[in-house]
């Protein structure tokens, strides 16, 4: 058992190094210091004099898995005379930058900010070993870390190793979940800096298929955010939070019907899909002042997000384009509101987004350079990079981040999409896929990527998630080397065939797969990827059978429950294209839903719990209503 603690913790280390440094080899070490011996700590842990709250945290975090690794108590003090782990304070140019280095005897991580000296504290125990691969939901069975053990602990460094952000924001979106709860957000929010994320977003107050609203959880959540420096984002999708025909019980638009929106016959409307009145004076200054008790009340958020309805109408009736496109109504209300913001938040940020009839930048009016833009290709098909001059699907917002780009001198930030509500839980896992999207995206440059993020089926996204907040902060992350620091987690000795497996789930789903914007392809393409994905089932069933290690028998359990998602999903995709009749598809379908609802505690699928069966014939593109009965 010994030797395969050392050779786990070995691996794991050496293949953590090269996917950080992007070096083939492991240098010998020249600079060393014993941190423990015989399990006796032999440092302290040195702390500013005047310590923060997340400055405790970090030295709490330190010596929780110093702790972990070597049995040893280390002190925290704000002075010692022995050789000591240093927490220091420092100006960098970049907030978040932080470096590590041994000098005069001690291990001195140095940092910009609190936020960024968590960052060293993590990437000091990770060159020691220690690596966090998920939050510690419960199907994990406390599995989302690997923690290495010896009685004698040595760090060992060649280097000063100085390390900075290529991306501002790095975003995790929790405003659209349907599975999370405040256990839950606190195990993300404990794992997200270990993974180099620093923004969390959630929705503002709606009910919008029940969506994790930020005053449900603010007073638990905030203290466990600004300990780790995690930035609260709040907003989403919300012009109807501030001013809705539903308020005052319908009054507000019977008293006032000229603050909303036209419908296509021209008359006032209180529904939300429709964006109020964006020239009325009187309406704008209603909205703003609510806007402004919002934020006033919640001084906790970091960024306010001032989205319009997901997808709302802005100009159904034609008399409404005198006031000008969207693109030019959505950049005159932000500009009046973030001017109003500005004299009561003068700290925090304001966001827009580029989407749907908004999606590229207008012509006549600058949006204010302090307010953050979020661009958000929803409809981005993940059959080719979004810079492929060959997709037609994606070229047109490889045009709108063009303009904006050369339009507007802030900080931009791309939603990614790169796992989605829509894709029914498919193990779209792309992490070559991303490093190429990425690459693209800090050359533009943008300033931060933002993902959604679900509790119940983290599992199938869990790579992505654990390899994007890395390529956040640096695109060229060595993105093979950090895979296989996962899988090697996840799979123990079996990572040759994990690693096979998760290359073949990345290039047969987003291409053969149902997932939205993939064209269907010839029975004779399908049928060849379903010969790969079943001989891959034969080799994970062999690994798991062989494995001596099982307390990774519920990974295996989980990539399997994958594949058999992929199987099912190519089987009534080569249907739709054999002729297969109609009827015979809706049992497929019937029987594949039936199959996720029996293993929806797994932490791999999820379902909406209402009218999946529909939702699922509408992916396969059969929505004739008669026969769903």
């Amino acid at each position: 058992m010994k030797d395969k603690l050392a050779y786990n913790s070995v691996g794991l280390l050496l293949l953590m190094f090269v996917a950080i440094t992007g070096n083939k080899g492991f240098a010998a070490q020249e600079n060393s210091i014993t941190l423990a011996s015989e399990g006796k700590a032999m440092v302290d842990i040195v702390l500013p004099k005047s310590s923060t709250v997340s400055q405790v945290y970090a030295a709490s975090e330190l010596n929780k898995y110093l702790n972990k690794i070597s049995k040893a108590n280390f002190a925290s003090r704000v002075q010692s005379n022995k050789s000591s782990i240093r927490l220091s304070p420092r100006k960098f140019s970049n907030p978040e930058a932080y470096e590590i280095e041994i000098k005069g005897g001690d291990v001195i991580l140095a940092a910009g900010s609190d936020r960024s000296m968590l960052y060293a504290v993590y990437d000091f125990l990770g060159r020691l070993g220690c690596q966090w691969i998920a939050p510690d939901f419960e199907f994990y069975e406390a599995s989302g870390e690997v923690i290495p053990q010896t009685s004698d602990l040595v760090f060992s460094l060649k280097s000063k190793v100085h390390e900075i952000p290529q991306m501002e924001y790095r975003k995790l979106d929790v405003a659209g979940s349907r599975t999370l709860a405040a256990d839950k957000l606190l195990k993300l929010i404990e794992c997200m800096p270990k993974g180099r994320y620093n923004t969390l977003r959630f929705a503002m107050d709606r009910e919008n298929l029940k969506p994790v609203k930020w005053d449900k959880y603010r007073l638990e959540l905030t203290p466990e955010l600004k300990k780790r420096g995690i930035l609260i984002e709040v907003g989403g999708h919300g012009y109807q939070h501030f001013l809705s025909g539903k308020m005052e019980d319908g009054d507000l638009f019977k008293k006032h019907p000229n603050w909303f929106g036209k419908d296509s016959t021209c008359r006032p409307s209180p529904s939300d899909r429709l964006v109020f009145n964006t020239e009325n004076p009187e309406a704008v200054k209603y909205f703003t002042d609510k806007v402004i008790k919002f934020i006033k009340d919640r001084p906790e958020i970091d960024i306010f997000d001032l989205w319009p309805p997901d997808v709302g109408h802005w100009q159904d009736c034609p008399e409404q384009a005198k006031s000008g496109s969207p693109q030019e109504r959505q950049v005159r209300l932000a500009n009046h509101v973030y001017q109003a913001i500005k004299k009561v938040r003068p700290d925090i940020r304001m966001e827009i987004i580029a989407y749907s009839y908004a999606l590229f930048p207008p012509e006549k009016t600058s949006l204010h350079r302090d307010i953050l833009l979020e661009i958000c290709p929803i409809n981005q098909s993940f059959e080719k990079q979004i810079d492929d001059p060959t997709s037609s699907t994606n070229a047109e917002y490889i045009r709108a981040i063009k303009e904006w780009r050369e339009a507007f001198p802030g900080s931009i930030t791309l939603y990614s999409y790169y796992r989605k509500q829509a894709w029914r839980s498919a193990p779209v896992l792309i992490p070559f896929y991303m490093q190429k999207d990425m690459r693209y995206f800090t050359s533009v440059p943008l300033q931060g990527i933002a993902c959604y993020a679900e509790t119940n089926d983290w599992y199938t996204y869990e790579l992505n998630h654990f390899v994007l907040g890395r390529l956040g902060w640096n695109p060229n992350t060595n993105v093979d080397s950090l895979s296989k620091v996962y899988l090697r987690a996840r799979y123990g000795t079996a990572v040759a065939t994990a690693a096979d497996s998760y290359n073949l789930l990345e290039q047969t789903v987003r291409r053969y797969g149902s997932i939205p914007f993939t064209s269907l392809k010839t029975q004779e393409e399908i049928k060849q990827a379903q010969e790969k994905v079943d001989a891959q089932m034969l080799a994970i069933r062999r690994s798991r059978e062989i494995s001596q290690d099982k307390s990774l028998d519920g990974n295996f359990s989980r990539l399997l429950l994958m594949y058999d998602y992929l199987d099912r999903d190519l089987e009534i995709q080569y249907a739709r294209v054999s002729g297969t009749s109609r009827e015979e598809i809706y049992t497929q379908i019937k029987e594949f839903v039936s199959f996720l609802e029996s293993n929806l505690d797994k932490g791999v699928f999820i379902l909406t719990g209402s009218d999946d069966f529909s939702r699922f014939t509408k992916k396969y593109g059969l929505t004739n209503q008669s026969l769903l009965d």
